[in-house]
């Protein structure tokens, strides 16, 4: 995180205070979610906050039906009936999230926008990818070296494996309230700065992945009680930040986009592959995935690419 940003932060006790919203970037009623665009009155920068519903407390639901104030009958049909009911404040909490300074990459990756299937074959990765990736500002990953140099977000540690090679770094993602085990789902930072992407990944990395698996799912086993028969690990391609890291959840989870074809590479199918295809597996083959049209990844590595199998989605 920025100098900037953590001095923003620090003095957001109140996230909404003198915040003016530009735009609604996204909303969606199925997970109860909303990104807006906006900014903080005396701040230069455009800024975003993402609000979400907090799951229900099952512990607590008992105490919930009994002190909701009133419920208002929407419609009753033979054995079916809707209602739309207020609920104590203690139960009604959500979740806010805020970026600043947000970036074009930000603004793009929570807005409602048109969707492209792309296919990334080593020429245009190296040819056109790669050199996009060199060109995005250092300062866009600061805050996860802050990280792994425990700056910040020590108080939010799980686990660490130390060794420079090998090792790593387990937090809980910031999706994750932390009061459901059903709704785990945790990062881990990989020590090593080389390795930017599924791309960088060759037989050299696999005491490495192998060691994440491992030490991951016994340290989710002690602390949780999930068995790893019950965690989905896998690595994003195109990461949102280009530092290596593996995502960790319980597959009750609904991950969205963040989970489908072509963007959640499982973990165990990449370690396999690089065992059976070779070593270079990851830098020759040809990557399916979506890109938003908005994305600066497109618009500079794909937008004028003739591209006669492109499939639009909307999503």
């Amino acid at each position: 995180m920025s100098c900037e940003a953590l001095e923003h932060a620090a003095s957001c006790v109140n996230p909404f205070a003198n915040f003016e919203v530009e735009k609604v970037l996204s909303e969606s009623d199925r997970t109860k979610y909303m990104a807006l665009l906006g900014r903080w009155r005396g701040k230069p920068d455009k800024g975003i906050i993402l609000l979400s519903r907090r799951p229900f407390d099952s512990t607590k639901v008992q105490d919930m039906l009994a002190t909701s104030p009133s419920s208002e009958l929407l419609f009753k049909n033979d054995i079916y009936a809707k209602y739309a009911s207020m609920v104590a404040p203690e139960q009604a909490t959500i979740t806010v999230d805020t970026i600043y300074p947000a970036t074009e990459k930000h603004i793009s990756k929570h807005s409602t926008q048109k969707f492209i299937m792309v296919a990334e074959t080593a020429e245009v990765y190296s040819n056109k990818v790669l050199p996009y990736m060199q060109s995005l500002p250092a300062s866009r990953i600061t805050w996860v070296y802050n990280i792994l140099e425990k700056k910040a977000e020590t108080e939010r540690l799980l686990f660490e494996d130390p060794n420079p090679e090998t090792g790593f770094m387990l937090h809980p993602d910031l999706k994750w309230d932390q009061t459901q085990t059903e709704g785990l789902y945790c990062i881990a930072l990989c020590h090593r700065r080389d390795l930017k992407c599924l791309r960088d990944l060759t037989a050299d990395s696999l005491p490495l992945l192998r060691n994440v698996k491992h030490k991951t799912c016994q340290v989710i086993q002690d602390k949780y009680g999930i068995q790893s028969g019950q965690i989905r690990a896998y690595i994003h391609y195109h990461p949102s930040y280009y530092h290596l890291h593996v995502h960790f959840m319980h597959l009750s989870v609904d991950a969205g986009a963040g989970m489908a074809a072509g963007k959640a590479h499982l973990l165990d199918d990449v370690i396999d592959n690089i065992e059976v295809f070779g070593s270079d597996y990851y830098k020759r083959r040809t990557l399916h995935f979506t890109v938003g049209e908005s994305d600066p990844l497109y618009k500079q590595c794909f937008a004028n690419i003739d591209e006669p199998q492109a499939k639009r989605t909307k999503q």
